[in-house]
């Protein structure tokens, strides 16, 4: 249902997601955890459409 493959976003000084990894399948439940700082918010304004200065590949609908 959706790939994101590569995901690097960098602001100013840092380095959010560096290279993340993700399938997401039609009739699964999927999370995503994590520590404070490790990126969850951040690839979810990305994949959101929130963010658009990223690199990667986000592939929809296959």
């Amino acid at each position: 249902m959706l790939i994101a493959k590569n995901i690097t976003k960098k602001f100013v000084g840092v380095t959010a997601l560096n290279n993340v990894n993700l399938e997401l399948y039609p009739g699964k439940v999927n999370a995503i955890v994590g520590e404070n700082g490790a990126g969850k918010s951040t690839l979810m304004k990305i994949l959101s459409g929130v963010h658009t200065q990223y690199s990667g590949d986000i592939i929809f609908g296959e």
